[in-house]
């Protein structure tokens, strides 16, 4: 198999930050192109009830975006690795899963965390969810 574009995604936790280390290593060994992809949930509630205007959701959802990118962005300048950087506003894994296939990735590369929600024992982590659907290899790194 030849990979010629890598995709992580990162949420900002420790595990996601762990593969993006090592998607940005194989990237750097294989001289792969590399997307790195953050997908930003947009509260229903706070659509729905919050009194802010199209603008001010838009201002959170952006700083919610940098939040998460920071760690992740610090890796790849140690590792001297540069990466197109993208965000979607969505579910996590339809949204990475939509973003797999629109960016052309060869491989896909996620951090495993344990699960520690509800729902993620009934669904599955975000993780879980987009390796059961994806239609290129994943390399869950734990």
């Amino acid at each position: 198999m030849i990979i010629h574009r890598i995709l992580a995604a990162t949420d900002g936790t420790e595990a996601s930050v762990r593969g993006v280390l090592a998607a940005a290593q194989l990237v750097e060994s294989i001289q792969a192109e590399f997307v790195l992809l953050t997908a930003v949930p947009v509260p229903q509630h706070m659509v729905l009830t919050a009194n802010m205007d199209a603008r001010s959701i838009h201002q959170y959802l952006e700083r919610s975006a940098q939040e998460v990118l920071a760690s992740a962005l610090g890796v790849l300048r140690r590792e001297g690795v540069g990466a197109e950087v993208k965000v979607v506003y969505g579910p996590p894994p339809e949204t990475i899963l939509a973003e797999v296939e629109a960016s052309r990735a060869d491989l896909v590369v996620m951090g495993r965390g344990s699960r520690t929600e509800p729902k993620d024992f009934l669904l599955g982590s975000v993780s879980d969810r987009v390796a059961r659907n994806v239609k290129v290899p994943i390399m869950l790194v734990p």
